[in-house]
């Protein structure tokens, strides 16, 4: 039996190795919904359990796990034992585990590079871990500064390795175009999957909290029709604009300066059957004195929850 991962992304070659490995990709239909789903990055002040408990009991389909240095994910501090557990409790729970969010970050420095290295290959042994029969993709965003000129032939050359780590481990690697990397329109990032043979291994991570307020500006509808073909994954927050032309991040429906449910339509009708994530930014969790974790996750859900009934999408 095909897995829903083997659906992600807009056509079957979201996944095409399992699904081949399969030999059912042509007699199973992709499923018709998306999941609602949420990542421990807010609630670093739970021991990883107790956060995955809360995700589930809070109603969420889906969760992903941070998993870089100093969180509660980082796979140093997750024995095997540990990952037993957690592997009941989501099994248990029948919490999709969806993805792993890393910190994994391309560098033209040698020794940075293999350091980088062997964190995704711990990254992916703990998704292997977590989940042998459809193992959590990794996103990360690639940082490399702001110049996209000067690093985007430094990140093609060094993510080509990590193209054939992921694809020998049969583990799927999301590039997330971020406001403050170099890589940061979805443009960007299918140049450099067209660059590496758009191999079905390594895909995007779409985030319109990452290009609003830009310029040129990017709306919603040209930055889905840029990135749906190769799409595995979505992120949601807000952004809202300060004083002066900066801005913050806010939690998904809180910023108020678009419609979520127009992102969640657009994907699903052009045949995205993967989770959207909700994001609670850093800015949030770390910069807002009075933040309330076990509120701010609620929150999540009951913004997100409405953008999908809005949308007409149907939950699974």
């Amino acid at each position: 039996m095909i897995s829903r991962r083997s659906w992600l992304g807009t056509t079957a070659a979201g996944l095409a190795g399992l699904a081949c490995e399969t030999g059912l990709a042509k007699s199973i239909p992709p499923p018709l919904t998306c999941g609602v789903a949420i990542g421990t990055y807010g609630l670093q002040s739970k021991p990883l359990p107790e956060a995955l408990q809360f995700i589930s009991d809070t109603g969420f389909d889906a969760t992903e796990i941070t998993v870089f240095k100093g969180m509660t994910g980082e796979p140093s501090a997750l024995g095997k034992k540990a990952r037993k557990e957690i592997r009941k409790l989501l099994d248990g729970e029948k919490l999709r585990l969806t993805a792993l969010m890393a910190h994994v970050q391309p560098s033209k420095d040698d020794a940075k590079q293999a350091a980088a290295t062997d964190e995704l290959k711990r990254d992916i042994e703990l998704a292997r871990d977590l989940n042998p029969v459809a193992p959590p993709l990794i996103q990360t965003v690639l940082g490399g500064g702001k110049d996209w000129d000067a690093a985007k032939e430094m990140f093609r050359d060094r993510l080509a390795n990590w193209m054939q780590i992921c694809a020998d481990q049969k583990v799927l690697f999301c590039v997330k175009p971020h406001r403050g990397s170099a890589l940061s329109r979805p443009e960007h990032a299918v140049w450099l999957l067209e660059q590496l043979g758009e191999s079905d291994w390594m895909r995007i991570c779409y985030d319109y909290s990452h290009f609003a307020f830009r310029e040129p500006s990017m709306t919603i509808a040209e930055t889905v029709k840029t990135a749906l073909p190769l799409t595995a994954y979505v992120a949601v927050k807000d952004t809202v604009q300060l004083d002066g032309g900066k801005t913050t991040f806010k939690l998904v429906g809180e910023g108020g300066n678009w419609d979520t449910s127009e992102i969640v339509k657009a994907f699903h009708k052009g045949g995205y059957r993967g989770d959207f994530c909700c994001e609670v930014s850093s800015a949030i969790w770390r910069g807002e004195p009075n933040y309330d974790a076990e509120a701010a996750t609620k929150l999540c859900y009951e913004n997100l929850t409405a953008a999908f009934e809005k949308a007409g999408v149907p939950r699974g």
